[in-house]
């Protein structure tokens, strides 16, 4: 108000100056001889004419300027509580009011700071939009550009403190996404993979079939030229011509039409009529079961139901080139396991069948073919022993028939260090294999049987052999299961005699050990820190175990050991089991809304009150 007053009065000071020099003129040559030409001025009276006139002039410029400045005064007081509320438009707009008003306009009064709290609520207004902005992403989950915007606000800002406060908040949601993001890629990195597996399988299914038509057809085209030369030929080499097939109603791009197993030119209905019969066999062996279904055409069971029969103990009964035996042979193959070769889990599929005598079919002597046992699911020895040597030669495993009075075996070529009972035959050593009954193994005999001599019949050929001794070897050979110890069958020993018996072995898995007492495994050499599933020794910490996560002092994971080591979870915090810590002898325990600073190395960031603090528990004040 007094700048204003000051103002006023300089202005009527220069008023009189002005005044005095035009009114004097227009009275002395205008009124005095028109409107008041008899009056004359004295010097004195025109002075107090002057003084009257500016006094009445500078009392109405002041009531003017009071009320103005007023104005001014509270648009400026309403513009800071504008601001004050984050209102910096509106409040520039009361700022322009006063701005534009006559005093500041003309006289200049308060002009400058008018203008600078203009461009500061400018400056407020475009961080705050900023702000706003940073918050909206944040919301929807833009992390990143949320940073980006709160990032650009200068540390002088009114809105810097808040802006650091939600960076840290996003970043930590970068980190946990970004944890969780990891498994979701993976999985969906695993099903893409799938997809395309299908994909390309779908691909080449199609480009077989494409293929097959397209031969088909070229096929087709070119019949008619070589129609003759086509009903002579004998495509699937069955012998039988093209036209013999049509007239059977038979496939010459097919050796085996119906399917059953047997060639066109073998078959009595080799376009179709016999049933199809299925067989399920299901037996165990070498703590493993199998469970296996074949169906069987009944004109393969027929052919050789049919067939002739010649005495018992003849290599005529033994059928290795047989196609269905082949089948057979490639099927119990495919089922080979770790430690149980192809020719252990075939003889106790055989041993698992039923065994008959011969006075149950109503004939004496009465041998079957090897697909007949196959069909009925049984036989006596000699069936069994057929189908047993049959199937094991179609491995391509050396095999001998063994007669005995009153009984029949096999013989199956073996290393001749094996333990167990064998017959020697040309250089070669073959075991003693019974086909009756289950849990038979190689080199196994009868006591009866155990120093007679036997007839040996070779597979296939049939040359016979009479009067071949036994032979035996103690069972004592290095265990294929655990290297280094010797076994006799049942038990373990440290030495190739089998005189030191062991019951705690080294596992074939590195730095384990198996208990043949409680067939369980075990971490150390005396069997006392017993394996259990999801427990294993921790390679970071010797002399604990780690379920993955925890570690425990026990081998059964059940006592937690406090380990202090770099989470997994968090890239610069440590974890002891239970708790998170920043340093790695875990004695600075991480308080949750406390985290380290990004923006001040070495100190910390309270996320309530968005402070920075120099200790980890955020209670000293940076």
């Amino acid at each position: 108000m007094k700048e204003l007053i000051k103002k006023i009065k300089n202005f009527i000071q220069a008023i009189p100056s002005l005044i005095r020099r035009k009114i004097k003129g227009f009275f002395q040559f205008k009124l005095s001889g028109i409107i008041l030409p008899k009056i004359k001025f004295s010097r004195k009276s025109f002075v107090i004419f002057l003084i009257i006139v500016a006094s009445m002039m500078g009392l109405a410029g002041i009531s003017y300027g009071a009320v103005e400045y007023e104005k001014i005064s509270n648009s400026i007081k309403r513009a800071d509580q504008l601001v004050k509320e984050e209102k910096y438009s509106e409040a520039n707009e009361k700022l322009k009011f006063a701005q534009n008003s006559w005093l500041v306009k003309n006289l200049g009064i308060k002009k400058q700071a008018v203008s600078n709290e203009i461009e500061k609520n400018k400056k407020l207004d475009e961080d705050k939009l900023k702000y706003n902005q940073g918050l909206y992403e944040l919301d929807g989950g833009n992390l990143q550009m949320a940073i980006d915007l709160l990032s650009e606000l200068s540390e002088n800002s009114f809105y810097y403190q808040r802006a650091q406060t939600k960076t840290e908040e996003a970043k930590r949601k970068i980190v946990e996404e970004e944890l969780g993001e990891t498994k979701i890629a993976k999985k969906e990195a695993e099903e893409s993979a799938q997809r395309e597996t299908i994909k390309r399988n779908q691909a080449e299914a199609k480009a077989k079939q494409e293929k097959f038509e397209k031969e088909l057809k070229e096929q087709q085209l070119s019949e008619k030229e070589a129609e003759e030369k086509r009903m002579n030929t004998d495509n699937d080499n069955d012998s039988l011509t093209y036209r013999r097939e049509l007239e059977l109603g038979t496939s010459d791009w097919n050796k085996d039409s119906d399917e059953d197993g047997i060639e066109d030119s073998l078959d009595n209905h080799p376009s179709g009529g016999g049933r199809n019969q299925a067989q399920t066999f299901t037996w165990s062996y070498g703590g493993y079961s199998w469970t296996w279904t074949e169906s069987i055409q009944e004109d393969w069971y027929s052919y050789y139901k049919n067939k002739s029969r010649t005495s018992a103990g003849s290599a005529n009964y033994i059928t290795s080139n047989d196609p269905f035996i082949k089948k057979i042979a490639q099927k119990i193959s495919e089922g080979e396991k770790p430690g149980i070769p192809k020719t252990w889990i075939a003889v106790s599929f055989v041993q698992s069948l039923s065994y008959v005598d011969d006075r149950y079919t109503g004939y004496d002597e009465y041998p079957k073919y090897p697909i007949e046992t196959f069909f009925e699911k049984n036989g006596d020895c000699e069936d069994t022993s057929y189908l047993a040597a049959s199937i094991v030669n179609a491995m391509g495993i050396g095999t001998v028939l063994v007669l005995l009075p009153g009984h029949m075996a096999i013989g199956v070529w073996m290393d001749c260090s094996t333990a167990g009972t064998y017959y020697k035959l040309n250089d070669r050593c073959y075991y003693y294999v019974e086909t009756t009954g289950e849990n038979w193994s190689a080199g196994k005999i009868p006591d009866e049987y155990r120093y007679t001599s036997v007839t040996l019949i070779e597979v296939p050929l049939g040359g016979t052999f009479k009067n071949i001794s036994p032979q035996y070897i103690k069972p004592c050979a290095p265990s294929s299961d655990f290297p280094g110890y010797y076994s006799d069958g049942s038990k373990f020993y440290s030495d190739s005699q089998c005189n030191n018996q062991v019951t705690c072995l080294s596992s074939t898995i590195p730095g384990y050990f198996w208990s043949t007492m409680f067939e369980k495994f075990y971490h150390d050499s005396s069997c006392t820190q017993e394996v259990v599933k999801g427990c294993i020794k921790a390679t970071s910490f010797p002399g604990y175990f780690t379920n993955g996560v925890e570690y425990y002092s026990d081998s059964r994971c059940i006592q937690k050991a406090a380990i202090c080591r770099l989470s997994s979870v968090y890239y610069d915090r440590y974890w002891d089991g239970s708790s998170f810590y920043w340093d790695s002898g875990c004695t600075q325990r991480v308080v949750s809304y406390c985290t380290k600073s990004i923006y001040y190395p070495g100190n910390f960031f309270n996320s309530i009150d968005g402070k920075i603090y120099v200790d980890y528990q955020c209670t000293i004040e940076k």
